[in-house]
Order: C-alpha cells, then sequence, then structure tokens
C-alpha cells in the first residue's frame, strides 16, 4: 500500500512558517482528519470570523479561505452565499504563486473584505470590478439537469407572464431531462427540430414556468416553507418539477439576461436542478467569428480522415450549413483518424459525419451526398455537383486524389469560386493547405507549375506506405498530425471566408519532420502567383 505524506509532513519548513505569521496575527491551528486549518478574525472588521484550510496540494494550490456570517454580513461580491468561501487571487486562483505565504493570502481577505462589506461598500469606488456573478452558478444543486433548448434559451425574461405551462421529457434514471413544450399565450411552442430526438420516448411531465422578481433561495433548506410564503401551490405528495426565471447577471458585471433554475419536489422533499440554456449569448461568446460565419456555405469534397476533422471543426466555429460529398463507406478502422466512431461501420462516410456533427451542433443543416466526384459521375450527381459549387461560398476539397482536385480546381475557377486544397504527406509528415481565390491567387495547376518539384518531408516509400492492395490504407500518420492539418485547413477556409489575408498566405506548409525523418517542426507561408501560361486560369479572369 502506498503511504500518503501530507504536505505539513513534507515540508515541515513551511508549516513552521505559516504558524508563527499566522499566530502573530491571533489565528489558533489545529490539524483535524490530516488537514491543517487556522481560525481567526479579520483585523480590520472583527465581526468577520476567517477560516483557512490548507490542501494537501499546498503550496501549489492556496488555502481555501472562509468567512462564515450571516446574511447581512455577507460581501457584497466574491463571497459564496452557500460555502461561505472567499473568491481570492482572481478567477481559479491564477494570481496564486507557491511562493506566497499566509500573510499574502491575510492581505488578500482584508483587501476583499475592506472592500466589498455591506457596512462599507462604495460602488463607485469598485466600478473597476466588473467580473460577473451569474446567481444561476451559486445555487446547491443536486445530480441530473435540464436542457432549455432553441428557441426557449433565446427567450427574454419579458416575453414571459408570470406562470406559463410546458412539458418536458424526463429520464428518471439520469435525472436529467428537456423541455419540449412551452405555452405563453394561447399558442404552444414546441423545442427546435434539431433538439427533437433529445430523450424521445422518455416520460412526458406537465410542468410550470415562473416568473419571479428575484432569485429564489439558493439552498435546498426550507425551500417548501419559501414556496408557501410565494402563494406558489404545490402537492408535497406528488412528483413535479417546477422552473423558476428571473434577472441574473452575465458576460460583465451588471450586464443582465434571464437565470433559469429547476425544482425537484419528491417525497415532500425539494432539490434545485441546474438548468442548461442553449441560446446566441454562450454560442458567440465561445465563437469570435460565428455571427459572421453562420450564414456561410461550404461544400466539403472528401470525408475521410482530414475531412472530417474538417467538417466537425468548421461546424462548432459556426458554419451551419455544409455539404458533404464522398462515395466511400466507413470501415471500423477508419476510426482510429476518423470523427466518427466504429459504431458507425458499413454506413456512407457522410451519413455518419453529419451525424457526428449534428451530436456536436444540433441546429447545423449538414446536406450529405454519396456519389464520387469525376469519373463515373451521371449526369444527375454533375448537375448536383454544379448547383453546390454554384451556391456555396467556398469549396473545400480533402480528397487526397489529384484528379478530383484538377477537376474541382477548374469548376471553381469557371464559377469564380474560392477553392482550399488539404492534404498530407505519407506518414503524415507534413500537410499542405492550397487557396485558390478568384482574381487574387492562381489555381490548382498554377500551384502544380510552381510548387509541383518541391516535395516536403514524407516518410520512404515501403508496404505500409504504399497499400499492395485495393484493402490498405494509402497511408501511415497519426491522429495528432491530422489534428493539425485539420486545424490549419480550417484556419484558412476561416480566413477565406472572412476575406483575411486573402491577397497572400495562399500556400502554407507544415512540417514536424526534416527530409529524413528527424523531429523538426516548420511552417511556412508562401504565394501562389496567377501563371499567365496557364490554361485553366487564362480566360477565366
Amino acid at each position: 500500500m502506498v503511504k500518503i505524506e501530507h504536505w505539513y509532513e513534507k515540508y515541515p519548513d513551511l508549516l513552521k512558517r505559516e504558524r508563527e505569521l499566522l499566530s502573530n496575527y491571533g489565528f489558533t491551528f489545529k490539524i483535524n482528519n490530516n488537514v491543517v486549518e487556522f481560525i481567526g478574525n479579520s483585523r480590520i472588521m472583527k465581526d468577520y470570523p476567517i477560516r483557512l484550510i490548507y490542501p494537501n496540494g499546498y503550496p501549489s494550490f492556496p488555502p481555501t479561505v472562509k468567512c462564515d456570517v450571516g446574511d447581512d454580513l455577507i460581501l457584497v461580491r466574491h463571497h459564496n452565499k452557500i460555502t461561505k468561501s472567499l473568491c481570492l487571487f482572481g478567477f481559479s486562483s491564477e494570481r496564486w504563486k507557491a511562493n506566497l505565504s499566509a500573510l499574502d493570502i491575510l492581505n488578500e481577505i482584508e483587501e476583499l473584505i475592506y472592500r466589498f462589506s455591506p457596512l462599507n461598500y462604495n460602488a463607485e469606488q469598485n466600478k473597476d470590478d466588473i467580473v460577473p456573478e451569474p446567481l444561476v452558478n451559486q445555487f446547491d444543486y443536486k445530480l441530473g439537469g435540464i436542457l432549455i433548448p432553441p428557441p426557449f434559451g433565446n427567450w427574454a425574461l419579458d416575453e414571459f407572464k408570470d406562470v406559463s405551462n410546458c412539458e418536458i421529457l424526463y429520464d428518471p434514471k439520469t435525472r436529467r431531462g428537456i423541455i419540449s413544450k412551452l405555452k405563453l399565450t394561447s399558442d404552444i411552442t414546441k423545442l427546435d427540430d434539431s433538439y427533437k430526438n433529445f430523450f424521445d420516448g422518455y416520460p412526458i411531465m406537465k410542468s410550470t414556468v415562473i416568473k419571479l422578481k428575484k432569485a429564489p433561495p439558493l439552498i435546498n433548506e426550507n425551500i417548501i416553507q419559501w414556496l408557501k410564503e410565494e402563494n406558489i401551490s404545490i402537492k408535497e405528495s406528488k412528483n413535479q418539477i417546477l422552473f423558476f426565471i428571473f434577472e441574473d447577471e452575465w458576460g460583465k458585471k451588471g450586464n443582465k439576461r434571464i437565470g433559469w433554475v429547476a425544482l425537484k419536489i419528491l417525497d415532500g422533499r425539494a432539490t434545485w436542478i441546474k438548468c442548461y440554456s442553449i441560446n446566441l449569448d454562450d454560442i458567440n461568446v465561445r465563437n469570435p467569428f460565428g455571427q459572421q460565419l453562420n450564414k456561410k456555405v461550404v461544400t466539403l469534397i472528401g470525408c475521410g480522415s482530414l475531412g472530417s476533422i474538417v467538417a466537425t471543426t468548421l461546424a462548432q466555429e459556426g458554419i451551419t450549413t455544409l455539404n458533404l460529398i464522398d462515395y466511400d463507406i466507413l470501415e471500423p478502422a477508419n476510426s482510429i483518424r476518423h470523427q466518427v466512431g466504429q459504431g458507425w461501420f458499413g454506413f456512407s462516410k457522410v451519413v455518419a459525419l453529419k451525424h457526428r456533427i449534428l451530436n456536436l451542433i444540433p441546429m447545423a443543416k449538414v446536406n450529405d451526398y454519396g456519389f464520387s466526384v469525376g469519373a463515373g459521375t451521371s449526369e444527375e450527381n454533375v448537375r448536383k455537383l454544379l448547383q453546390l459549387i454554384g451556391d456555396s461560398d467556398l469549396i473545400i476539397d480533402t480528397s487526397a486524389s489529384h484528379k478530383v482536385t484538377h477537376y474541382i480546381n477548374r469548376l471553381c475557377v469557371e464559377e469564380k469560386k474560392p477553392l482550399i486544397i488539404g492534404s498530407v504527406t505519407n506518414g503524415a509528415w507534413s500537410c499542405e493547405v492550397v487557396r485558390v481565390i478568384p482574381m487574387l491567387s492562381g489555381c490548382w495547376g498554377c500551384w502544380n507549375k510552381t510548387y509541383g518539384g518541391k516535395m516536403p518531408p514524407s516518410a520512404p516509400p515501403s508496404e505500409f506506405q504504399f497499400a499492395p492492395g485495393c484493402d490498405q490504407p494509402t497511408f501511415v500518420g497519426g491522429i495528432s498530425s491530422i489534428n493539425i492539418a485539420g486545424g490549419l485547413v480550417a484556419k484558412a477556409s476561416i480566413d477565406t471566408l472572412l476575406n483575411i489575408n486573402s491577397s497572400e498566405d495562399h500556400y502554407i506548409e507544415w512540417s514536424e519532420r526534416d527530409k529524413i525523418g528527424n523531429r523538426e517542426y516548420k511552417i511556412k507561408y508562401l504565394p501562389n502567383p496567377l501563371l499567365k501560361d496557364c490554361e485553366v486560369c487564362n480566360g477565366n479572369y
């Protein structure tokens, strides 16, 4: 059995230092169940008791500091109303350093109490403190959660009546559910079609959404009594879920939006359940270009390992309309590098990838086309391809087929549509990304004439890199390398759609090895000049 050595045993001098420093300020010391604690009071405001609890990860992790006071003395900011913990050293203790001591902790505590005690709080003097403190993050939640899907998650507080009826689909085993219907007026609004399969087949529960002027109590104790005081009628013997909405803080201090919490009443006991709202606020803050990309249409040809990474990445970046083209079937071994799991073996790659994207981004619009491009393509599929190119803002080729690339290149030049070509070399030692932008760069043919004789680092030929039969992968290379390639293709696609550096950087070459295979990371940004003797570009620009 491995013996655990606690921090105060491993670093006795640290414990001695902390004891001496804190004893000078009247703190008492104890070890309880191998946890070191110091107990005292604020020097500047004696009404505030202070308890420092040192974790076993000290000094890498700072002590937890608790200030257990009544509601009338809870700090206006940075004081958890349930745990009574103080938020010190910034978000996630980002300003904490392992060389800091108890003296630094005390100074931080005293400043917090002085600035934010309700006994002397001055909003004007603390206007620089803009960190939001949403109340929905402070409730005493139990296990489980309920999803507030579109369109409900985007509704504002003033759109709701004081009491609105709703229905939820709820799984009692996992204690999770989703609001499926909500009635504001005489009309019933259903959840967005993208979410209709969530919890499909689970029991339907009737529920109520109650609008409050202020947030309900954060803890679970005495909730039944609070409901009675608020004249909110319930049947204590009946299992039910109620929703409460109220004005909450988000983004930065002073910004307001709707807050959602759910209350589960089971056998006369009430417990808070966390609500997860799907809304544009949370989506846009994570996607800096999401609002600019959500109206763009992208067609991707080639849904193998590289293409699947590019497609899922672009969907997560905010592109909501994707056309996927590939004739191939997913094999179990593909999942080593593919974004779709083994359970989709035997399905078309485009169908499997579509479901993967919708699992990540339910509101995305993904169209799947299971046909080949070029030779053997029916007239109907050729017409469909031309239509897709014409309707798209960008075409991406990750087919790893020069025949396909030449064919798509010619069509894109003729239609004056931007094209991104992404590929990896044998062994995934390198990747190449070529941007073909009408009037601003050369085409794929120009690139071939300029760079075709300059091969980036590539694994030497072997029976593994060059398939001996029809049932072998065309190259060997790990997913970590292909992930980098996929990220570069996605970034080049976004830059092109947003017209970022469109007049330059048309060819990106990234490599992780040198010519003989030694580890060496390099990235080059090169031009792809339009050549006057290019038969594809000539007459089209």
